[in-house]
């Protein structure tokens, strides 16, 4: 019996260590990690080219406009505010008067017209000749909608400046939206896909051909949903001979405190100051070439989760892939479900239990996404690196809880979503420091701003027709797509992954091709964003006809397919790519004739990996 004894103390003695080891890294993963910050990664601003000492900037004060308004204070905050963007730009800045305007410019690149609604007719002529000679202007609001007396004249002054059809003043409620339309030169880089929230009494909509932003609601839907976004324009640009000009319907300094903003609207503007004044813009593009924005198909699989099969028989026809986010409790009864669904794309977490996450403690928290996780793999899922948590119950404590059990995305909707200000993923780093320890892992999240399935109704699904949802996913699909944002057509098991309603998909995905966006699973995309954000670009004059731009990357797996936005001075139509040291990519370049720029499709780069090139172009 003796030797019986011996084993049994020897597997406590085991068991003792097993337990004490797993307490310990418990605490190690859960306990520490109640302190820990989340951090959002800002985006990479755009890269300019430094001004020259001849992109002088003129800016009106209007004794004109302050005489007529109320407020001269105000008035004089947005002179102010221009000053000192400019003044930061390094750009040498004038305040002028109106006798100086009349008289005409001589000397400078940009002229700022921040809500001077009273102008003379000589101002009026002034300002259209300095474009006409290759000028930049800028202008808020009501420019030049009175005389120098306060008489209203109308309109037809800021028509003939900007280009625009027609401008309304259009009574809207507050609260004040402008999301900003991707793949132009004001919103290049991080205004694209974005949308800001206003404070400004002065508010103006333009009609016209194209817009760079639009007003809307908190969503990023145009705020009048019966009429397109053109018609609601916020902001626009144009090009007239060599002169340029640009128009925001709005006060620049009216981005309500909190949130982005302030930093996204500032953005917009330095681009605005940078594009008249003839200097060359570029940044990262948000998806790999040569698609302009990105698709996922995202299956909640709960009710009747053995529908899920219908969906991904569905995709498979197609030739698609789709991420299907399980309830690993639910799904355990069919062990033949998890290898169909990880054939046809990704399988992913849902939780353990359709119960919410969002009030739980973050041990609780952890133990059910550790669980799920191990589940899922366990019945075939492979890596499981996402979670859409139940009915988008969840907190800053499921953010804590899925970096200790190393999930790598987390995908949000519902009314977590309704204050979302982009329709692009972002990153949250997830950050832990202790004495000499410090550790951090970056978060993807992917925010989905359109209804699920069960809510494109106010009675679910019941009675949709397949032509309605196909018309109303190709609506939903068109607003993200304009802004060069990700669309996730959300459905679920017991929704249009039910037999009656997979018909739906052969014309979805069909319109989804023809557009040409990136249709991949939601981890696909998690990757490449976060491969994308350790890509970063600067820029600088090489000569009057060129930049020399330096790509860096300093991911830690291969980036395929990255491109960048150029935006350059003058009305260039060709370009080409001189190497300038360093390894080099095959740079294929595609001439954006709508706004003179061009696309670089900038190919593979490996980890660490620099390169250098001139780009020179020519009329």
């Amino acid at each position: 019996m003796l030797p019986t004894k011996r084993l049994v103390w020897k597997l406590a003695g085991v068991a003792l260590l097993l337990f004490t080891g797993a307490a310990i890294y418990l605490g190690y993963e859960i306990c520490r990690l109640g302190t820990v910050s989340l951090i959002p990664v800002p985006s990479d601003a755009t890269a300019i080219s430094a001004p020259g000492p001849d992109c002088r900037v003129a800016i009106l004060r209007s004794e004109y406009t302050s005489k007529f308004l109320e407020k001269r204070p105000n008035y004089y905050a947005h002179i102010e505010y221009w000053r000192k963007l400019a003044q930061g730009m390094r750009m040498p800045v004038d305040l002028i008067g109106d006798a100086q305007l009349e008289a005409g410019l001589q000397g400078f690149k940009i002229l700022l017209v921040p809500s001077a609604i009273c102008l003379s007719p000589k101002e009026r002529a002034s300002i259209l000749a300095f474009v006409s000679k290759g000028g930049g202007v800028i202008c808020t609001w009501a420019t030049g909608a009175r005389d120098e007396t306060g008489t209203w004249k109308g309109l037809d002054f800021l028509t003939q400046l900007t280009g625009a059809d027609s401008f309304d003043f259009t009574e809207r409620s507050t609260p004040w939206y402008v999301s900003f339309v991707g793949g132009n030169p004001l919103t290049v880089g991080p205004p694209g896909g974005s949308r800001i929230q206003l404070d400004s009494p002065e508010r103006l909509e333009a009609k016209s051909i194209s817009v760079d932003g639009y007003w809307s609601d908190s969503r990023l839907f145009p705020v009048d949903p019966k009429l397109p976004s053109i018609f609601q324009g916020a902001a626009l640009h144009r090009t007239a001979g060599m002169g340029r000009v640009v128009w925001f319907g709005f006060q620049e300094n009216a981005a309500v405190a909190g949130g982005n903003n302030k930093t996204v609207l500032d953005f917009a503007l330095k681009n605005a100051l940078a594009w008249v004044g003839q200097n060359t813009l570029c940044a990262v593009n948000p998806w790999p070439a040569p698609h302009l924005s990105a698709t996922v198909f995202g299956c909640d699989v709960e009710e009747n989760y053995f529908n899920a099969v219908y969906a991904a028989s569905a995709l498979r026809r197609l030739k698609e892939r789709g991420t299907f986010f399980c309830l690993s409790e639910l799904v355990k009864e069919d062990a033949d479900l998890i290898p169909q669904l990880k054939g046809v794309g990704e399988v992913a977490s849902h939780g353990d239990t359709h119960a919410g996450f969002g009030r739980s403690g973050i041990l609780s928290q952890f133990i059910r996404l550790a669980k799920s996780k191990w589940r899922l793999r366990r019945m075939g899922g492979g890596p499981v690196t996402g979670f859409h948590a139940p009915s988008d119950d969840f907190s800053d404590t499921t953010l804590k809880a899925l970096a200790a059990a190393h999930y790598h995305y987390l995908l949000i909707g519902g009314e977590n979503s309704t204050g979302a200000d982009s329709v692009l993923p972002d990153i949250i780093r997830v950050s832990q420091s202790l004495r000499w320890f410090h550790r951090q892992m970056d978060l993807v999240r992917l925010t989905r701003t359109m209804d699920d399935d069960l809510h494109y109704s106010p009675l679910g699904i019941v009675g949709l027709s397949t032509s309605m949802i196909t018309q109303r996913a190709d609506s939903d699909f068109e607003i993200i797509h304009g802004l060069g944002g990700l669309y996730i057509f959300s459905f679920h098991s017991q929704g249009f992954s039910s037999p009656e309603y997979v018909g739906i998909f052969p014309a979805i995905v069909d319109r989804l091709q023809q557009s040409g966006t990136w249709i991949a699973t939601a981890d696909d995309v998690a990757r490449w964003w976060e491969l994308r954000s350790h890509l970063s670009v600067s820029i600088s004059n090489q000569g009057a006809n060129g930049v020399r731009i330096i790509v860096k990357y300093s991911g830690g797996s291969p980036l395929e397919n990255a491109a960048l936005s150029v935006y350059p001075p003058g009305n260039a139509v060709a370009a080409r790519v001189i190497p300038a040291g360093g390894p080099q990519t095959s740079i294929q370049i595609i001439p954006n004739g709508a706004y003179s720029g061009f696309t670089l499709n900038l190919g593979k780069f490996n980890p660490g990996m620099t390169c250098q090139f001139d780009l020179l172009w020519g009329q």
